[in-house]
């Protein structure tokens, strides 16, 4: 197998916490070789959020596997003048800082373009780099709360919650891989290089925004807004989470052709006359509770057992231990076996994307704070009395 489809591809990142990072791990994964810029001393906050090694926390090492690790000072000529040098050559950049804070430290897109002309520049932000919001600080959780996506999620008549996970940072930083992907595509489209504009912008509440979906669209079409459901479905019935005898299990109908055969299976004859998903929304009650009322009948597996056996589809309730010892996820690879240096044995997230011709594991644990730095400079230096000077005039921090 080869290293993967972005071999070849350099990138270098200056980034902290989650999605400019979870970004640079997917392309790394994929074989893209990855240098991520970190501040002498201090590095990535993420660092040291969290258990884990002492200045590579759990939180870091998922998200900085496969990974180059350099420091430079940016507020040194030294190291804005290496950091150049390095961009010099790349084919990507990704930054996650505040508004006008790449400008400040002399990575902004227009110097960088007078470099190199044919780099693409991924600038991830919480609210964007247009609109009146633009210089306000955003988080996960606050743009969870102000994209709408908490809205909708909780008990049904509860108080919003938030998602499990940090989907607003997770998914800025997919959404900045693809833009990615679509810009050098388009590099590669362009006839001339002063056509091309290799930057573009992504932001957390974009894609909270985005992952609202059709409630976007059912709201202008009928002015309701949409409140917390639970387990339940917007527009489907039924889909969602019921109780079993031991635990809860998780189904659906996929199809009005299928209610028939479904009724058949539970053995619930009085709500046969609802054919229709339509039906069976304005009789949701009728219908849950009959549904509810019979698999607390029976156990988990007996129902896994005849949903499968029916065609439908069905899940338990797993939590992250059944999660990481179950079949799928060994198959796919998904909790991976790792050893880092610091830490010894551990479980790290595989990545989702499968090429049958391409090796996407985990090549290299996450770096230490500027463990790369000496090896990538001699060879970004144009001789070692360059080399020399940034390191004496404190590119790469007093330490290095």
């Amino acid at each position: 197998m080869s290293e993967g489809p972005l071999a070849g591809l350099n990138v270098v990142e200056l980034t902290v916490h989650r999605a400019g990072p979870f970004c640079g791990a997917l392309l790394a994964d994929m074989g893209a070789d990855v240098v991520k810029i970190e501040r002498p001393d201090v590095g990535d906050a993420a660092r040291w959020e969290g258990p884990g090694p002492d200045g590579k926390a759990a939180y870091f090492m998922a998200n900085n596997r496969n990974k180059k690790s350099v420091t430079l000072d940016l507020k040194t000529d030294a190291g804005t003048e290496a950091a150049h040098e390095l961009l010099a050559d790349a084919d990507v950049f990704i930054e996650n800082f505040g508004h006008g804070v790449a400008d400040k430290l002399g990575v902004g897109y227009e110097t960088v373009r007078s470099l190199n002309e044919d780099l693409v520049y991924a600038s991830v932000k919480g609210y964007g780099e247009t609109g009146p919001y633009k210089e306000k600080k955003g988080l996960d959780l606050i743009l969870q709360a102000e994209g709408g996506i908490m809205s909708v999620t909780g008990p049904e008549g509860g108080d919003p919650v938030k998602v499990g996970q940090a989907i607003g940072d997770l998914g800025a930083g997919m959404y900045a891989a693809l833009g990615i992907l679509a810009r050098l595509y388009e590099r590669g489209s362009v006839g001339s290089t002063d056509e091309f504009v290799g930057k573009f912008d992504i932001s957390l509440f974009d894609t909270i925004v985005a992952y609202m979906n059709e409630y976007i669209t059912l709201y202008s079409m009928t002015g309701n807004v949409p409140e917390p459901q639970g387990t339940s479905h917007q527009t489907s019935v039924p889909y969602q989470l019921f109780d079993t005898s031991d635990g809860r299990i998780v189904t659906g109908v996929p199809s009005d052709e299928r209610w028939d055969d479904f009724v058949d299976m539970l053995g619930r004859d009085e709500i046969r006359e609802y054919r229709t998903n339509e039906a069976r929304v304005e009789n949701r009650e009728e219908v849950i509770g009959a549904i509810q009322d019979e698999f607390a009948n029976d156990t988990t597996d007996h129902w896994m057992e005849q949903l499968t056996e029916y065609g439908f589809p069905n899940g338990p309730v797993n939590d992250i231990e059944d999660v990481v010892s179950h079949d799928q996820t060994a198959a796919r690879g998904l909790a991976e076996e790792h050893t880092d240096p610091e830490w010894g044995d551990c479980l790290m997230p595989g990545h989702p994307i499968h090429f049958p011709n391409h090796d996407v594991s985990i090549k290299s644990p996450a770096p230490s704070l500027g463990e790369h730095t000496d090896e990538v400079f001699e060879t970004v230096a144009d001789d070692q009395s360059t080399l020399d000077r940034w390191t004496e005039e404190g590119a790469f921090g007093s330490s290095t």
